[in-house]
């Protein structure tokens, strides 16, 4: 039997302290209706964790959460029915009629495996390996399944993305930095795609790269009306947008004729040319982008699940397995278009160096590469093919920082308000850069990558670590053992293989340096150890919401204020 509320509907006092309740219970649990059968209440916890009242009294009622992690949809969806797919659950075997239905969300996230950053990467790896490195190409690309389907997972199963996730668990302070952290990761590849897009433009028109930043910038805009159309034909726009790479390249690629048994031994015979190892990390610190983290956990969303206590779980585990499905083509059909941007300038390099002809591994001078090579028309494909990537990339770089500072911050960005600001703060850098320093344009993209990999371990932390607690999760979908080791062996690999990639680019040259980067090692140890090490501390169970923090978490933070429902009497 629940305990009713008494309220008067026309006492000014009491409306204004309903609102503030119903407000407060939106920034905490996503968006709680207060209905007349149903009041959100503030409550707080005592140090003993027990729930207090908001008047101090110990509150005896019967307490629940409307929208608990398990069922709640998350707090960035827009309310449209065209920004949503409903998923009716059925208990049958596979069906590929309901995979179309989830198709979408590993389109856009696959993506930032094809920006011009990652283009070039595989330029530069065809300079320097060769074919010799298609294995860790491929190897990179399982990993990112893998991860990419965890970050899908947590988003289905809690119904919440993983930046309300890190809001809700850490610390204010240690939050704003995972934020901070985050927004240079998405603004760096933001000037990447920028840069891109403006080469595009360049060898296309003519105009020169700063012109063709600015209209770049300005053409994002266009995103606005193409999300106003709804998700759908949002996911075909830009599933349209990779295959426009896809086909270009692969016409280049059977237009070079490459060594077909050089390719398949440069992917299946593990190897690393000497002096390649940088090169080699990189390859996966390309690969694997921490904002597209955020960004995938918070897309799987747009699908509405039959959340009904006797369907939840099995809709949940239904939504689980074809997202994995539709993760894995995605990002197997982003691979098989980076391995044909290796192929073609491997081959184009190669002809380059028997004709005696020297030339530059770059994506600006791809175009002369292949022009030289294929023919004029060649470049032109080329810059079809960059500028459309170019193009998709910087609207899903301004869908990932939306999603991120909403959910770090629980303030709604509207999206032109979204792409203005980071519009803003990318074209200043990336008119700078064309202006002054477009031949150091690789220097740069190396810069960007070394940070995008000491942003991946602190995102990937938290990712993983929410995965493990039954809590947040529900028993039926945390981690097992199995799991639980594999993701601690996960971690510690991709923080290794990352610190030694920005390690790699330090220059050592000086006694000083070697203390800079010893102090830099240590605090990046410290920092991750500690974000490792931290308690969960809002902890969501099917009924109820508590702070499992430590007291002395709670004594340096503050007690955690939730919002819960006080249910109307049966």
């Amino acid at each position: 039997m629940w305990e009713s509320l008494s309220m008067s509907e026309h006492d000014p006092g009491e409306q204004r302290r309903r609102q503030q309740q119903t407000e407060f219970a939106e920034s905490v649990t996503g968006t709680i209706e207060a209905t007349p059968n149903r009041r959100a209440e503030y409550v707080e916890l005592d140090t003993m964790g027990s729930p207090r009242s908001s008047d101090g009294s110990a509150n005896k009622r019967r307490l629940s959460v409307e929208q608990t992690l398990d069922d709640a949809a998350t707090a960035v969806e827009d309310t449209a029915s065209n920004q949503h797919v409903k998923i009716e659950y059925d208990a049958g075997g596979f069906s590929l009629k309901k995979l179309l239905r989830f198709v979408g969300p590993g389109i856009l996230v696959s993506q930032a495996l094809l920006d011009p950053g990652n283009i070039e990467s595989d330029i530069s790896q065809a300079d320097t390996s060769g074919y010799k490195l298609l294995w860790l190409l491929l190897l990179a690309h399982i990993l990112c399944i893998f991860v990419q389907s965890l970050a899908a997972r947590l988003g289905v199963v809690t119904g919440r993305h993983l930046a309300q996730h890190i809001r809700q668990q850490y610390p204010r302070p240690l939050a704003t930095v995972f934020w901070l952290l985050t927004e240079l990761a998405i603004i760096g590849a933001d000037i990447q795609e920028v840069i891109g897009t403006a080469t595009a433009l360049h060898i296309l028109t003519g105009i020169p790269i700063w012109a063709g930043v600015v209209i770049t910038a300005v053409d994002s805009f266009l995103f606005l009306y193409v999300q106003r159309l709804g998700v759908r034909v949002t996911e075909l726009v830009f599933g349209l947008m990779v295959t426009t790479l896809a086909v270009c390249f692969w016409v280049e690629m059977v237009l070079i004729k490459p060594d077909a048994r050089e390719v398949i031994k440069g992917m299946v015979i593990p190897r690393i040319p000497q002096g390649s190892a940088v090169q080699a990390v990189g390859i996966v610190g390309c690969v694997l982008m921490p904002h597209n983290l955020f960004l995938h956990s918070a897309l799987v969303g747009s699908r509405k699940l039959d959340r009904r206590e006797e369907t939840r779980e099995g809709a949940i585990r239904e939504a689980m397995r074809y997202f994995r499905i539709e993760t894995a083509v995605s990002l197997v059909y982003a691979y098989l278009i980076n391995m044909a941007v290796v192929v073609v300038f491997c081959k184009a390099f190669e002809l380059m160096r028997a004709e005696g002809i020297a030339y530059v591994a770059s994506l600006a001078e791809g175009a002369n590469v292949l022009s030289h090579v294929l023919g004029n028309g060649s470049k032109y494909v080329y810059a079809v093919g960059l500028l459309a990537i170019g193009q998709s990339t910087t609207m899903t770089g301004t869908l990932s920082g939306q999603y991120v500072t909403e959910g770090f911050w629980n303030m709604p960005v509207k999206p032109w308000q979204r792409v203005l600001i980071t519009r803003s703060i990318s074209l200043v850098p990336a008119l700078i850069v064309a202006l002054t320093a477009a031949a150091h344009i690789d220097l740069l993209s190396e810069i960007i990558n070394v940070l995008q990999a000491i942003v991946l371990s602190f995102t990937i932390i938290p990712l993983l670590k929410l995965q493990d607690h039954a809590e947040v999760m529900g028993p039926e979908f945390a981690f097992g053992r199995v799991a639980r080791m594999s993701a601690a062996f996960l971690t510690l690999a991709i923080v290794t293989l990352n610190a030694y990639m920005a390690a790699s680019v330090i220059p050592l040259d000086s006694p000083s340096m070697y203390v800079a980067l010893c102090a830099v090692v240590i605090v990046y140890v410290l920092v991750l150890s500690y974000t490792a090490a931290f308690p969960l501390r809002c902890v969501w169970s099917r009924r109820m919401v508590v702070d499992r923090a430590p007291p002395a978490i709670r004594w340096l933070f503050g007690r955690a204020a939730l919002a819960v429902d006080v249910g109307a009497p049966t």
